[in-house]
C-alpha cells in the first residue's frame, strides 16, 4: 500500500512539470507571424534580439511561418519559427517586416 502512495505522489510530481511545459508550447504554437517584408532569420536567439551575426536567410513576403517556441531575454522577445521549407531560425517581435498575433 506504501509503495503505491509513494509511486502516484512520484508521478504526480514528474506530471505537473511535464503538463505546464505542454501547455507553455501549446501556447507558443499559436502565436501567428505574418512576413509582411524582407526580413532576416537568425540562427541563435540573441542574434534575433540584437542582429548580431549574419542571418541564415532571408524570408520573403507571404511566406508561411510556424511558431515552436517563443521566449525571453533581458530586453527582448524571440520566436523559434519554420518555414513550409523546413528551416528552423529565430526572429524578434521587434523586427520590422513581420506582423505577430
Amino acid at each position: 500500500m506504501m509503495k503505491k502512495k509513494l509511486l502516484l505522489i512520484i508521478a504526480g510530481t514528474m506530471a505537473i512539470p511535464l503538463f505546464i511545459w505542454g501547455w507553455d508550447r501549446y501556447q507558443d504554437q499559436k502565436i501567428k507571424v505574418t512576413v509582411v517584408s524582407a526580413t532576416p532569420l537568425y540562427a541563435r536567439e540573441v542574434d534575433a534580439a540584437y542582429g548580431s551575426q549574419k542571418p541564415v536567410r532571408t524570408l520573403k513576403p507571404g511566406e508561411k511561418l510556424k511558431v515552436n517556441r517563443t521566449t525571453y531575454g533581458k530586453d527582448y522577445w524571440a520566436l523559434l519559427v519554420e518555414t513550409d521549407a523546413g528551416v528552423h531560425g529565430w526572429v524578434a517581435s521587434g523586427q520590422q517586416g513581420l506582423t505577430i498575433q
